[in-house]
């Protein structure tokens, strides 16, 4: 499953906001809110998400609204997702969580080692996907009930797009006549200029992704030190990639690091081209990932959403 590999893809984040167990806490940049687990803390770096000192962690994703089925998840013993998220799926079953419709799984990601529990939630305007991962060595430190009891308590509450833009921790001053699409577990935005909102099967629309994550005392940027980490993270999401090039240049708000690839697009095997800019933001590490279709001149217009983004 998709939404598996999304949402376990980051486990360890800083930057906290504390929170109080029993008591229902909005997620920014979504229409959902839950009760955290006891010793739990709000962070959203670069990912929304609440977090325990052992580093097990408690997400929340908002995806379009629709009906679900049990079948959807597969079997128990089946494996789902792929690359380090592969989870082998443990039990399942349909619940009702806040008079809607729900599913509820628990499996453990292989690789990780990590056990994991969800909630999928047939919401009135949005669906909304709670997991929680507990690493191998954080099971003694955690309450595992007590994270249940957590996922079964979300609730949705609705947010325009625009409500929950503005809960992102930076903004956008120049989007070139683009759009917000989506906001993804509350602190990723999804920018692109067409109709379709799935960046996953619609090579004909130009998408970008946004991420800011603490700097961690970083303030040099180097084609050489960061280029290895950048095409990683490109290489998480697009695994395919193929990379061109990996440059300096000097742009509007400082030094930026620049790295362009190429990849297919799973469904149709067009050929797609891609781009991604970091800078160092004072103390935020800033990131835009870019795919675009070969035909046309989209550098220009991109780069001017990377110029209009601002950390708040």
């Amino acid at each position: 499953m998709r939404l598996i590999a999304v949402l376990t893809s980051a486990l360890m984040m800083l930057l906290t906001v504390t929170v109080q167990a029993g008591e229902a806490v909005p997620v920014p940049g979504t229409s959902w809110s839950i009760e955290p687990p006891p010793g739990f803390t709000l962070t959203r770096d670069p990912l929304t998400m609440f977090i325990h000192p052992s580093k097990a962690v408690v997400m929340v994703m908002q995806t379009p609204q629709a009906a679900l089925k049990l079948s959807d998840l597969g079997e128990v013993g089946s494996v789902q997702g792929e690359g380090n998220n592969i989870t082998r799926m443990d039990e399942m079953r349909e619940v009702t969580i806040g008079g809607r419709h729900a599913l509820f799984f628990k499996g453990h990601m292989l690789a990780r080692n990590s056990d994991m529990m969800a909630a999928i939630i047939e919401g009135q305007g949005s669906n909304a996907m709670v997991i929680a991962a507990i690493p191998a060595n954080a099971a003694a430190a955690v309450d595992k009930a007590a994270m249940e009891a957590s996922l079964l308590t979300a609730i949705e509450v609705t947010q325009t797009m625009d409500q929950r833009a503005a809960a992102l921790p930076y903004r956008f001053d120049d989007l070139a006549g683009m759009r917000i699409a989506d906001v993804i577990v509350g602190s990723v935005a999804i920018v692109t200029d067409g109709p379709s909102n799935d960046m996953a099967s619609t090579p004909d629309q130009p998408f970008a992704m946004v991420f800011v994550a603490d700097a961690q005392g970083q303030s040099v940027l180097s084609a050489e030190g960061d280029g290895p980490t950048v095409r990683a993270r490109i290489t998480q999401e697009y695994p395919d990639a193929a990379f061109l090039g990996t440059i300096m240049r000097d742009m509007k708000q400082g030094r930026v690091l620049e790295v362009t690839y190429t990849r297919k697009d799973k469904e149709t095997q067009k050929a797609l081209a891609g781009i991604a800019w970091f800078r160092i933001d004072g103390s935020k590490a800033v990131m835009m990932i870019a795919q675009h279709p070969m035909s046309g001149f989209h550098y220009d217009r991109l780069l001017k959403v990377w110029d209009g983004l601002i950390v708040k």
